[in-house]
């Protein structure tokens, strides 16, 4: 016997629940990057202080992306063409800032940037100004549709 799952057989998640959740998602990716825009702002940090920075952006930005798929899940099925046309945006936006995330930690290594501490900091301000801008994207874009998507649950 074959049985298909259709999209509404799965429980939806609490739309207002996961704005809540995106907005603390989004304070503290937004904070990891202040702190290492300040940490670049000086001379050459201590290894461990250059680690533990760069691993609460990359910790931040995980758990970003992994409530991204979560909300992608949760309400695609239940749009219109165009947010879903805008939730396909934002998704290549999100796939291309992975990839140039992943290019980023690939060049600069904890060694590289202890051998060449100016380039990196020029280097890690063009990777955080692409953070805050698929940030500011998904402001514009999500927040509304998961409070459409809340209001129609009501």
């Amino acid at each position: 016997m074959h049985s298909s799952v259709q999209a509404d057989d799965i429980p939806q998640a609490n739309s207002s629940s996961l704005l809540e959740e995106l907005r603390k998602a989004h304070t503290g990716l937004l904070e990891a990057i202040d702190e290492l825009r300040v940490l670049t702002l000086g001379p050459m940090p201590a290894k461990a202080k250059l680690v533990d920075t760069r691993w609460k952006v990359s910790s931040a930005s995980l758990t970003r992306r992994l409530l991204w798929g979560r909300i992608l899940m949760s309400v695609s099925g239940r749009l219109g063409p165009d947010d879903q046309t805008e939730l396909r945006r934002l998704q290549d936006m999100d796939i291309e800032l992975l990839r140039t995330s992943i290019k980023h930690v690939g060049t600069w290594t904890v060694e590289a940037i202890l051998r060449d501490w100016k380039t990196y900091c020029r280097a890690s301000e063009s990777m955080r100004s692409r953070m805050k801008a698929a940030i500011i994207s998904e402001r514009q874009v999500l927040y509304p549709i998961l409070m459409k998507v809340d209001r129609r649950a009501r």
